[in-house]
């Protein structure tokens, strides 16, 4: 199978922001965008590494069956762009990214924020300890967001993650 394209961007000493786009059936509402990705290939796997290999019971964290449609939120892109500046320092991190590393991910997210309608967030991060799978706990940091249009097949999706 050929991996989708991807763009990572390096933060901090051992994160990065993951950006790929993959293709879902189009869909009318953002409800039924999470929906077909959460059946989707694209939603399995676990972000470690550097391909996006499929991981058949993990997503990220997670284990795969304890994320639902309702574990994710349409965000507004004032909401977006404060959680994402949000992460750009960390609880528990001493150091926020260097300026040099989070430009590359402002103009990524100014970019995207333009293209689609749709910015919908996995409300789970790393604080969700109990939907882990047994190596969960190497991703400290794990956010993500889904970027859509109405009844288009593209879809994009960051993750930021720090193992």
């Amino acid at each position: 199978m050929t991996q989708p394209p991807r763009q990572l961007l390096s933060l901090w000493d051992y994160g990065w922001l993951d950006h790929n786009e993959f293709l879902l059936p189009p869909c009318p509402s953002p409800q039924e965008v999470v929906a077909a990705y959460l059946r989707s290939n694209s939603f399995g796997t676990s972000f470690v590494g550097p391909n996006l290999d499929q991981v058949k019971d993990l997503h990220g964290p997670f284990r795969r069956e304890l994320i639902a449609t309702t574990d994710f939120q349409f965000v507004n892109a004032s909401e977006f762009h404060d959680q994402v500046q949000a992460i750009r320092h960390p609880k528990g991190f001493s150091e926020p990214a260097s300026d040099e590393q989070w430009q590359g991910v402002e103009l990524l997210t100014s970019e995207l924020e333009k293209r689609y309608s749709w910015i919908i967030r996995l409300r789970l991060t790393d604080d969700n300890v109990e939907k882990f799978h047994d190596w969960g706990f190497v991703l400290t940091i794990f956010q993500e967001f889904l970027l859509a249009n109405p009844n288009s097949e593209e879809v994009s999706r960051l993750v930021f993650g720090y193992d």
